[in-house]
């Protein structure tokens, strides 16, 4: 914005100084023509004088004059006067003369050349007789130079005085200086058109005058300051507006790279102490909010973002002072709790249950609420009698659970609902004792009551971080049926052209694939070796609702570099069904973001 309002302003300031340029520009050149003019009647009058002292002092001359006087004869005075116009004289080229007049020391008319104009009476300018008389002594023997104006025009006079120091009278040489006036143009060297006061033009001097030339008009002055001549200059502006263009262009250029640079020393001055505290800030809560509370938000910054974070660090540590007394509330007592989700997937166990039911942190995401319990949980949390019970004091349902190793037990246990990602998901807690040797009655309930409360408050805490919660893993799943249906196609297509692949190629078996990639769990049943989760996926109808991705696509991977260097016709398959499951899985997270 500065920019544009600095450009939008250079090209008003243009527009001003080009017209301040020009009229600057029209004074100075009607100044200079004014010099011009001035300059050019002084060389007139030089030639004029050249010729007058040379005349004044011819001898013949003198003595025609004497003799004229005497006999009142003027016909050999006239012939002398009229030889310059006959014979030429020195400079003749430079002047046009138009008359030349003699007068006696009382400026009266003794006799003129009948060459050149005869309709100029026989009287000196009046303004060059008053400039004689004022005169006294020498003074008068000066010349006298004058611009007047005839019933012919504008004309130009020099006065010299006749006879040297004894001057018996004066000689008047009269030219027509329109003749000279072009000359100016040559001196200012622009275009120049001579007009008379009736704007009649006189003189041009030939030059072509286009639409790039700027007039300007001076008037030319008599001595005696009448306006004789009105002479217009022609200045072409072209160059001057290509100077000023490039002033212009170059102030503008100037400018808008001062204010660039200025602009990116500000940016860089935000971008250090603005946006890349705020950036830090929120990619530490970006992580902190995803469960990783052992950091601490950057304070680096402006004051206020070192307050900032110092707040959010101090709510951030009561936050993990929270979660860790949960944490170990859950774990104070011996009792096994379990939370699934809408899906009845498992998302936390603790350390009695994964004590009780013999499964590891890392294989509770195997499993769902079917692979522990007998019992239909769903038509218990809705069953009659089981409501009916509770109202008598004992909240307790007996459970038919299945341990790892396949053998199974029943303990007594409270089943409430429980939300789990926006959800209604399952909460369980297992009394771990053995029937008949748990505490009593009142007691149990007491325990399970505030067992179930403290679970409750972990989990609506933990909901939207998922990995604060000890041995859970809540992975982003579709929120469409559609979408689920076709994750688990894939899923199903994926593990069954990997181990395809791994058997064709290695002649190995799918236990020997758990074994050996160290992503699927091995589980004994009865002294034999089972891969029950990994079955799961080879079948649709028992792939799980929420299949573990990332898993699928570790498994495919595992196969693509262990038969790499093996002949093997489905590789080639399973690496584009493994690039369009990783596709299907972007646009689900895409879409759900």
């Amino acid at each position: 914005m500065i920019g544009i309002a600095a450009t939008i302003l250079s090209l008003f300031s243009g527009a001003y100084f080009k017209q301040a340029a020009l009229e600057a520009q029209v004074k100075s050149l009607s100044r200079v023509i004014e010099v011009a003019s001035q300059e050019l009647l002084k060389e007139i009058g030089i030639h004029t004088s050249d010729l007058g002292m040379k005349l004044a002092h011819s001898r013949e001359l003198i003595s025609t004059i004497k003799q004229s006087r005497e006999t009142g004869n003027t016909d050999q005075l006239v012939e002398l006067l009229d030889d310059p116009f006959i014979n030429g004289f020195a400079g003749f080229s430079n002047v046009n003369l138009k008359k030349i007049r003699v007068y006696n020391l009382e400026l009266e008319l003794i006799g003129e050349s009948n060459a050149g104009l005869d309709t100029l009476g026989d009287k000196l300018d009046d303004h060059i007789a008053m400039i004689l008389s004022e005169r006294e002594g020498v003074e008068r023997l000066k010349a006298i130079d004058a611009l007047w104006m005839s019933s012919e025009g504008p004309l130009f006079s020099t006065l010299v005085p006749l006879g040297g120091l004894r001057a018996i009278g004066y000689l008047e040489l009269i030219v027509n200086p329109v003749f000279n006036l072009p000359e100016i143009g040559h001196i200012t060297n622009t275009p120049v058109r001579v007009y008379s006061m009736s704007g009649e033009q006189i003189s041009s001097g030939g030059q072509d005058i286009t639409d790039s030339h700027l007039p300007v008009e001076f008037t030319l002055l008599s001595s005696n300051g009448t306006p004789a001549f009105r002479i217009v200059g022609y200045e072409n502006i072209d160059e001057m507006n290509r100077e000023m263009e490039k002033t212009q262009l170059v102030t503008t250029g100037s400018f808008l790279l001062l204010e660039l640079l200025i602009l990116l020393f500000a940016l860089w001055l935000f971008n250090k102490f603005l946006f890349l505290p705020v950036s830090r800030m929120l990619h530490d809560m970006s992580l902190l909010s995803h469960g990783q509370l052992d950091l601490t938000v950057n304070d680096k910054g402006l004051r206020e973002f070192h307050i900032f974070a110092n707040a959010f660090n101090a709510m951030t540590n009561q936050m993990r002072m929270r979660t860790n007394d949960l944490k170990r509330l859950l774990n104070l007592d011996d009792s096994a709790l379990m939370c699934f989700d809408h899906d009845n997937d498992a998302v936390y166990f603790n350390k009695a249950a994964t004590s009780l039911f013999g499964y590891t942190s890392d294989e509770i995401i195997d499993l769902d609420i079917a692979d522990l319990f007998s019992d239909d949980i769903a038509s218990l949390m809705i069953d009659p009698a089981r409501k009916s019970s509770s109202h008598q004091g004992d909240p307790r349902t007996l459970l038919n659970c299945k341990h790892k190793d396949g053998h199974k037990f029943q303990r007594n246990a409270i089943i409430n609902t429980i939300r789990v990602r926006g959800q209604n998901g399952i909460g369980v807690a297992l009394n771990t004792a053995p029937e008949g040797k748990d505490p009593s009655t009142l007691q149990n309930h007491q325990r399970l009551e505030a067992v179930e409360q403290t679970l409750s408050d972990l989990l609506a805490f933990a909901r939207d971080n998922p990995d604060i919660m000890l041995g859970a893993e809540i992975p982003e799943y579709p929120e469409t049926s559609d979408q689920k249906s076709a994750l688990r196609e894939h899923v199903v297509k994926v593990m069954s052209l990997a181990l395809t692949c791994w058997e064709q190629a290695l002649g190995k078996t799918k236990i020997e694939l758990a074994e050996e990639s160290r992503i699927w769990p091995v589980y004994i049943d009865k002294s034999t070796p089972t891969t029950r989760t990994l079955d799961k996926y080879l079948n649709i109808g028992s792939c799980p609702k929420n299949p573990r991705s990332q898993r699928v696509i570790d498994t495919a991977e595992f196969v693509i570099r262990e038969t790499n260097k093996i002949k093997c016709v489905k590789r080639d398959e399973l690496r584009e069904a493994t690039d369009l499951f990783r596709r299907l899985l972007s646009g689900i997270k895409s879409h759900n973001k």
